[in-house]
């Protein structure tokens, strides 16, 4: 909110005026912060007010004008040279920048010859003082000017002034207007508030035109208040209201308009000026609009229109946007002569809806989205009518029409001495808490057990809860004098304990992998890059109301996509070696054919390990060998294995995983269910992705794992153990779990590891055959074992293997 200091001194009746620094000060000690505070007189310096005495055409130059002028009643007149058509005649007032003065941009005037005629200084207009755009004649001031001869311009122009610039509160809809800011003044500096002028005895004209007004829904519209004004003749605005709404960043439009936006920023009422010959009816009327209507806007937009939206109307036809903006077809013109003034308010959600939905955010909708006071109306109506008056030569005729359906009672507050000294920390008594509401204008009471009872003014809707009432009392009579206390130290928050998530996630990160956190979010095509069937939900993604883009349109349903897509960015910025991991939730519609139907319930939100591998691993002097697809399956095991404990996880083949390479892939298979599939990423799905080199990956579901017993701390071995190796010869297709399998199907309880040395593959062989090494650790607890126990049992084994896989023994 931009507030002119002198335009707000209007409004305060003080025993001592502050300067603006002391003022500032005192609004951001009662909360209101300042944040910036401008001198509007600094762009120039040394023009000063002077009259015309005299004037006569230049003698070498049709289009030039030797004036005289005086800065002081019975001095020397000066000539200067001046261009401009609008030279007034003797008597009317000019700004002069003599000999010495400094103009925007840095120019300093010295005397210039014009024409053989040396000029000491200039006239000047608007646009040479940079105050406006008008550079066709000079400033002439107004005939009623009472400027001091030899005074700065500034004071003249009405820039002699401070521009404060102030952080109004969101809820705070009262001080967005210098009436306002002038009430929290006066306030902090025990001053009174002044009302502005709004009789209008002088300007009273015939009766009344007939009118009624109908209001559909007294909550969406509490007040509207109408009154004509005839006779009005459009011109500019008068210099005064014009050069302040310039000050506070509004273009001067015409003397209608103008003075609508004056009184907005004066009392925080925003009005509507309606051309009167263009109303149809003498029925004025607020009511939804119908969906689908069409409105076009003072800005000549044709606007689609919903049931949420308010409107005004003359009878059935939509003349303005309430709220937010007005009608093409009422819009006051050059030749309208006759005005039907809105004053109204409305409720601020439906015109914070409105001004968002359609990009129509304006000075008056900021307002009314914060909500204007219904008793601002009468005075805000009569102090419009009066200006208008004043400035367009207008009558008012008769009385407003108000209609007032939401008038509301005023409500009193209960408010506990106890509770302020107990929220505030300071012992205030109970009169200085009156004094200090009653400042504010609160109608106060003290009741029977000394409490108080407070009436907030209508002006303060923010007000309406006793904690409101104490934050009111402690901004009034300061917040420096809550002492700092060293607040009561409490124990923290237990830790939490670490779930799967977490688990995995540090295992993950202890193997060698580093931790990726990708958005939840991501696109429909990223979505769709890993080429799953339409019956599978990870192709039914759930939509964004509002995405930041269309790259995160969607929630996640697999975090490959991102992962892969993180690849690709590495290999962008020169980086081939990746292993990234995340371990984090996908969000799955819930049902069958759940895509097909709006979602009505929570999301499916299943906790998922996934990993991609791409290059090489890290070497000690360089790249290590590249990495395959038993790379991403150990660290699958490790994640599974962090979280499950020691269980045994079969390993198998697949090649029903579209995004997987069809010969590259494997299943993670515990107790007989699906927990986890690795190998290499397709290369058509990589390719849409962004990656052109080979990626391994993997994927863990975290929730279909069973939590570890707590670890239970084991003996070291007392007893020494034996090894024997077994070398087979079996065909390629066979995997290696197949064949641990095997051997731990044994049940042998002498084993106590397996592990696989070698796998070979060579012609020599014979087609389609491969030669694998294992070793088969054995020993027992309580003794040492002899060869020949471990013979038994190794040779038990073997033939096993030999019989059910089948294999020969090499």
């Amino acid at each position: 909110m931009k507030v002119l200091w002198s335009w707000l001194l209007e409004f305060c009746d003080l025993d001592k005026v502050p300067s603006v620094e002391e003022g500032a000060h005192a609004l951001t000690r009662g909360g209101l912060e300042i944040e910036a505070q401008t001198n509007l007189g600094v762009g120039f310096s040394g023009v000063v007010v002077a009259e015309v005495v005299g004037k006569k055409p230049h003698p070498q130059a049709d289009k030039l004008t030797l004036v005289d002028v005086i800065t002081e009643r019975g001095g020397t007149a000066t000539q200067v040279v001046c261009g401009a058509p609008n030279v007034p005649m003797p008597g009317r007032k000019v700004l002069w920048a003599q000999v010495g003065a400094t103009l925007p941009g840095g120019l300093t005037l010295a005397p210039k010859p014009v024409k053989g005629i040396v000029s000491p200084g200039m006239l000047c207009s608007e646009k040479e003082l940079g105050l406006g755009d008008d550079h066709a004649g000079i400033v002439v001031l107004d005939e009623d000017d009472r400027t001091a001869l030899g005074s700065p311009a500034q004071r003249a122009l009405g820039i002699d002034d401070w521009l404060l610039e102030v952080n109004a509160p969101a809820n705070r809809g009262d001080v967005l207007s210098h009436l306002g800011i002038a009430r929290e003044l006066v306030a902090a500096l025990r001053g009174k508030l002044v009302l502005p002028d709004v009789d209008l005895a002088a300007y009273r004209g015939g009766a009344a035109p007939e009118l009624r007004l109908a209001i559909a829904d007294a909550e969406a519209c509490p007040r509207y208040l109408a009154r004509v004004i005839d006779g009005v003749r459009v011109g500019p605005s008068p210099r005064r209201i014009a050069q302040r709404l310039r000050n506070v960043g509004v273009r001067p439009i015409s003397n209608l308009v103008d003075v609508t936006n004056y009184v907005m920023f004066e009392l925080g009422q925003p009005l509507h000026a309606f051309d009167a010959a263009t109303l149809h009816t003498q029925v004025v009327g607020v009511s939804p609009a119908v969906d689908g209507e069409k409105f076009k806007t003072l800005d000549g937009v044709e606007r689609t229109l919903i049931p949420g939206d308010l409107m005004i109307r003359d009878g059935e036809r939509g003349i303005a946007l309430a709220g937010v903006m007005g009608g093409a077809e009422t819009e006051v013109t050059e030749k309208t002569t006759r005005v039907l003034l809105e004053t109204a308010s409305f409720k601020p959600i439906l015109i914070r809806r409105t001004a968002r939905r359609l990009g129509l955010h304006s000075e008056a909708s900021h307002r009314f989205e914060r909500g204007v006071d219904p008793e601002l109306a009468t005075l805000a109506s009569a102090r419009t009518a009066r200006l208008l008056c004043m400035a367009g030569g207008g009558k008012v005729l008769g009385e407003p029409v108000d209609a007032y359906p939401g008038k509301r009672t005023p409500r009193s507050i209960a408010v506990r001495l106890p509770r302020v000294q107990m929220l505030t920390g300071v012992p205030l008594t109970a009169a200085e808490c009156r004094d200090a509401l009653e400042r504010l204008g609160c109608a106060v009471e003290t009741a029977t057990d000394g409490n108080l009872k407070v009436t907030p003014p209508s002006a303060r809707a923010d007000i309406a809860r006793e904690v409101d009432v104490i934050e009111e009392v402690l901004r009034l009579t300061g917040y420096e004098q809550v002492p700092s206390t060293v607040p009561v130290l409490r124990d923290g928050p237990p830790v939490r304990p670490s779930d799967r998530s977490d688990v995995a996630r540090a295992a993950l990160a202890e193997g060698g992998a580093s931790e990726a956190i990708t958005y939840a979010f991501q696109s429909v095509d990223r979505c769709g890059a890993l080429n799953l069937p339409g019956s599978d939900r990870r192709t039914q993604p759930i939509a964004i109301r509002n995405p930041m883009s269309v790259d995160q349109a969607v929630m996640r349903t697999s975090l490959l996509p991102n992962l892969v897509a993180a690849v690709a960015r590495n290999h962008s910025h020169g980086r081939p070696d990746v292993a990234l991991f995340e371990v984090g939730s996908v969000f799955l519609r819930r049902g069958e054919g759940a895509g097909e139907r709006p979602l009505t319930e929570l999301a499916d939100e299943p906790a998922i390990a996934a990993g991609v591998l791409a290059g090489h691993r890290p070497g000690q002097l360089g790249a290590g060998p590249a990495w395959d697809a038993f790379d991403a399956k150990a660290l699958a095991l490790i994640a599974i294995r962090a979280v499950a404990g020691d269980v045994s996880v079969r390993v198998r083949a697949t090649g029903n995983v579209p995004y997987l390479h069809p010969g590259v892939a494997g299943e993670l298979v515990l107790e007989g269910n699906v927990i986890g599939l690795f190998g290499e990423i397709h290369p058509d799905v990589r390719t849409r992705l962004g990656v052109t080199t080979p990626v391994f990956a993997f994927e863990v579901e975290l929730d279909k794992l069973p939590l570890a017993p707590p670890a239970q701390m084991k003996p070291i071995p007392r007893f020494p153990g034996s090894a024997r190796d077994v070398s087979l010869l079996l065909a390629e297709e066979i995997p290696a779990a197949r064949v641990e399998d095997v051997i731990t199907g044994a049940n042998e309880p002498l084993v106590s590891s397996i592990r696989l040395l070698e796998d070979y593959r060579d012609a020599k062989l014979g087609a389609g055959m491969k030669s694998m090494l294992w070793s088969i650790a054995y020993r027992a607890p309580d003794r040492t074992l002899t060869d020949a126990e471990v013979e038994k049992a190794h040779e038990t084994i073997v033939g096993r293997l030999v019989e059910n896989l089948p294999a020969q023994r090499r």
